[in-house]
């Protein structure tokens, strides 16, 4: 802290939610409305739910080799999901959010230019042929490199820059 009393700017979004959590845990970070007609029923998440999913998110961009220099390719509605996986994409990497209405071929276009080895991709508003068009047109080949449950398993802060997978920081 400094003379004032207040903390050090932190060093990444990653790092200010990290203390948000530690600080008020139970405090409400965000709220969501799933269902526009149902607007008094909103879904919240506290800071510890919110960092807890965005380290989850980051450690499985992690395991699939997403490392500090590379771009995440995100195309979903705006959603609860995205926001942490928007979070955890800067975390680890580059997040590259595409509007999911463009067509199949511009979003394949986006996807050579930031040069993303990833696609983040979710919702029932998607095209599906527009999807598959996008994932052919990326680096990646289009191949299916969808995270493994993480369900039971430890988690663990995503690496930070410069650090090497497996070792500590």
């Amino acid at each position: 802290m400094n003379a004032a009393g207040a903390r050090p700017r932190p060093e990444s979004t990653y790092q200010l939610l990290l203390d948000a959590a530690g600080t008020w845990p139970d405090g409400v970070a965000t709220q969501w409305i799933p269902y526009p007609g149902k607007h008094t029923r909103c879904l919240a998440w506290t800071y510890a739910e919110l960092a807890g999913t965005v380290t989850r998110i980051a450690n499985a961009l992690t395991c699939l080799g997403v490392r500090r220099q590379d771009a995440v390719t995100l195309s979903s509605v705006n959603t609860s999901m995205l926001y942490a996986a928007t979070l955890a994409a800067q975390a680890v990497g580059i997040a590259a959010p595409v509007n999911p209405a463009l067509s199949g071929e511009r979003i394949a276009e986006l996807i050579r230019r930031t040069g993303s080895r990833i696609l983040v991709a979710a919702g029932p508003e998607l095209d599906p042929a527009a999807m598959a068009a996008a994932a052919r047109g990326g680096p990646a080949g289009g191949h299916d490199r969808r995270p493994r449950a993480t369900a039971g398993r430890r988690t663990r802060r995503p690496a930070r820059p410069g650090c090497d997978r497996g070792r500590a920081c």
